[in-house]
């Protein structure tokens, strides 16, 4: 099977869940993105100190007045809530791209998704899916480094930061998929995902 598909083969079964309804690996996650919020902002700021070495950032809220700092921190809710929309609507265009019909957004407790419930997609395939916008947004704010106003940088570092550390679940997902088959198929269902593998490849079903 090389194609997602909303058939399961006959030959495949449920073989493992990685829930984002586990108390658990949430508070794991969690702390592991603020450990990822921490080295995900020295790695963009070094970035930024390569490639634009004539900004002396400092990375404070500047105010003159009660207006003008009420209106940088709305500018940085903005920017979180951007990136997270940007975040999952990449997602959501990559299985677009794969399906060809339109995914479901939502918002958990502690995370937002993009998902496709009933489709089934090709392990790498999902594995796509799932790295695309901490790859593409970084890419593509990595490259506006150079260009964007001064004034503009440190809402940019923010967006990347946050797009890079809000990945940490994508990322997680990533590595538990890499140690699964090749052939074998996810399922997004938003809360969780599940993979099916070919009967004689499968191990005991168990939740992770």
């Amino acid at each position: 099977m090389h194609k997602a598909s909303q058939t399961l083969p006959d030959s495949y079964q449920l073989d493992n869940e990685f829930s984002m309804k586990n108390p658990r690996r949430m508070l794991w996650l969690n702390a592991l993105g603020f450990g990822l919020v921490l080295f995900f902002f020295w790695l963009f700021s070094e970035i930024v100190a390569w490639l634009r070495p004539d900004l002396n950032m400092v990375f404070t809220l500047r105010a003159d007045s009660l207006q003008s700092l009420v209106i940088q921190i709305l500018a940085v809710i903005a920017t979180v809530i951007f990136i997270l929309v940007l975040h999952e609507g990449v997602h959501g265009l990559f299985f677009w791209l794969f399906t060809r019909q339109k995914p479901i957004f939502g918002i958990g407790l502690t995370y937002a998704y993009a998902a496709m419930p009933g489709w089934y997609f090709p392990r790498n395939m999902f594995l796509v899916i799932g790295a695309a916008p901490f790859v593409l947004i970084s890419l593509l704010g990595v490259g506006l480094i150079a260009i964007i106003p001064p004034n503009l940088m440190t809402l940019l570092l923010i967006a990347l930061v946050m797009n890079a550390a809000g990945a940490v679940g994508d990322l997680a997902a990533i590595a538990w998929l890499l140690t699964k088959p090749v052939s074998a198929l996810a399922h997004d269902r938003g809360d969780s995902i599940e993979v099916f593998v070919s009967a004689h490849k499968a191990s005991s079903l168990q939740k992770l």
